[in-house]
């Protein structure tokens, strides 16, 4: 074999890895574009609190599947929202929580299977520090994909305070 012929071997070889790695990257991106089927998600929390007022955020997570398992494995709050609010609790509670800077949420892992035509609530005891309104995603993951739905509360003066004693009144 001489070196030129060698050498296409060995370019054609790469030129094949390449096509094939290029193509199981494509693949995963769709797998992961397409969001978890057989599955309904909501999202209740009241539409106006106070600041110091401590209520609940529930995402409901509904498995319509027949036969299999919706395998949760996190809920991500989007960290414009919670910049308001406290979390107090979890129930049931979280594995761990993190800061997920990629799409700027925080990640509560809960490794939770909801059985097949089982529903499952998961509720976030928030407290409100600041006003205005907040708003953002609450993604609910089945490993890397997820269903999006929104969150938003408007925090209110705390009650009984004159509008003169709250800063800029």
């Amino acid at each position: 074999m001489t070196w030129k012929k060698g050498l296409a071997i060995g370019c054609g070889g790469c030129l094949l890895l390449c096509l094939v790695a290029a193509a199981a990257v494509v693949g995963w991106m769709v797998y992961v574009g397409q969001n978890p089927r057989g599955v309904e998600v909501t999202v209740e929390g009241p539409l106006d609190v106070a600041v110091g007022d401590t209520f609940s955020l529930q995402v409901t997570v509904s498995n319509q599947r027949k036969d299999q398992p919706f395998a949760l494995t996190d809920i991500d709050i989007a960290e414009e929202y919670l910049e308001a609010f406290t979390v107090v609790a979890t129930t049931p509670n979280h594995v761990s929580s993190m800061h997920v800077p990629i799409d700027n949420t925080r990640s509560f892992t809960f490794d939770r299977p909801v059985a097949p035509g089982e529903t499952a609530t998961f509720t976030f005891e928030l407290r409100a520090e600041r006003e205005g309104l907040q708003r953002g995603d609450v993604d609910v993951c089945e490993g890397a994909r997820f269903l999006t739905k929104m969150a938003q509360t408007t925090v209110q003066p705390r009650r009984g305070e004159p509008e003169a004693a709250r800063p800029g009144g």
